[in-house]
């Protein structure tokens, strides 16, 4: 513990601030709030330490400021404290990251959001995985699009259709010269705008009861489901079957259930309810809802399906900035994504708010075992 005293040099990071309070005279309350995220820690502690914590300067060691403020502590008590800010995010020693690189705000965010994991770890880890999304509509592709300006360096995109007229309203990366392309091919061609050195492969096909997925998502980070066809419940199940016995995390993003502004499942081996659990809940929750579409009848043989449901370029990004966050959360090591785990959100448009349901499990699941 004294080594640690002698040669550790410390500051309080830019993203903190401190207030502090006396209790009476011999306790001092200081209470350091995270600006980028909001959380709080508040300790109770000897006066001196206050004044000690304020002349942390990333520049002297710890010892060296002792002595020149003349106080006497208990080395392994002063030690344990320190090494508790440092965990929690409120210490750092000076910061090696560049504030003019391409990522400096993500990593000085990152230093906030992933405690106990320096900065540039969570970030390789964002770079070094590999995503695959299965539809790039309107929130998968703002997913993809989303994740490689974070610095993701590989994509597999599937999608079968291409870019139409009315696609111009929620797709980020559209343009009058790209319709009637491939979606895969387009928004490949733009997350190339983003990273010259992303690496992506396009699979122009639908995903089928009969799909191959060993090719496609086998060794993969983790696998986001955005394609509603056939129904974004029968392709989640195809999935998350195969992907929980290969032990790799399925995101399904927002656009189920007819509801754009819908948070997203998060299905990961381990620690959430599978997706049979959450396909058994909604069958039973959902018994009574049933989809219902037109083809007008001046064309029946026209293929363009109307009555369904509708939304706005804003309802797709908040469906895919919230599972982004997730996401990231995930790939960087953190813990938020755990908060909301076999829950599932939806922003009802009437009244501004979320409501949230818990998905309950299966009784002895025979997939998860919940």
């Amino acid at each position: 513990m004294e080594a640690f005293i002698q040669d550790t040099v410390l500051k309080i990071k830019d993203s903190v601030d401190v207030y502090v309070s006396m209790s009476d005279a011999d306790i001092c309350s200081i209470q350091f709030y995270h600006i980028n995220t909001r959380q709080k820690l508040s300790i109770q502690i000897d006066p001196a330490f206050s004044e000690l914590l304020s002349a942390l300067d990333g520049v002297n060691a710890v010892s060296e400021l002792i002595e020149k403020l003349g106080f006497e502590f208990d080395l392994d008590e002063l030690a344990s404290v320190l090494k508790y800010l440092i965990d929690n995010g409120v210490l750092e020693s000076p910061s090696n990251i560049d504030q003019n690189s391409r990522y400096s705000r993500q990593l000085n965010f990152l230093s906030d959001w992933i405690f106990g994991l320096p900065a540039e770890v969570a970030h390789k880890r964002i770079v070094d995985a590999h995503c695959v999304i299965f539809g790039v509509g309107a929130v998968g592709s703002a997913i993809a699009i989303s994740l490689a300006r974070a610095g993701v360096s590989k994509f597999t995109i599937v999608d079968h259709k291409q870019l139409q007229l009315q696609s111009y309203e929620r797709h980020l990366y559209y343009s009058t010269h790209d319709v009637g392309q491939p979606k895969v091919h387009v928004l490949e061609r733009y997350l190339r705008k983003i990273n010259s050195e992303v690496n992506v492969v396009c699979v122009q096909e639908k995903l089928l009861p009969a799909t191959e997925l060993s090719e496609l998502v086998d060794g993969t980070s983790l696998v986001v489901n955005t394609a509603d066809e056939p129904y974004i419940g029968h392709t989640s199940v195809k999935l998350g079957r195969y992907l929980w016995a290969k032990n790799i995390p399925l995101y399904v993003a927002g656009g189920f259930d007819a509801h754009l502004m819908s948070t997203g499942d998060f299905y990961i081996p381990g620690e959430s309810n599978c997706v049979d659990c959450s396909s058994s809940f909604f069958t039973v929750a959902l018994a009574d809802w049933k989809p219902s579409y037109k083809v007008h009848e001046s064309s029946t043989t026209d293929t363009h399906v109307i009555g369904g449901s509708g939304g706005l370029g804003s309802m797709a990004l908040f469906a895919a900035s919230y599972a982004c966050m997730q996401l990231l959360s995930y790939l960087a090591g953190g813990d938020a994504y755990r908060s909301r785990l076999s829950e599932r959100g939806e922003f009802m448009t009437g009244k501004g708010e979320i409501e949230w349901v818990q998905i309950s499990a299966r009784d002895n699941c025979n997939v998860c075992g919940k």
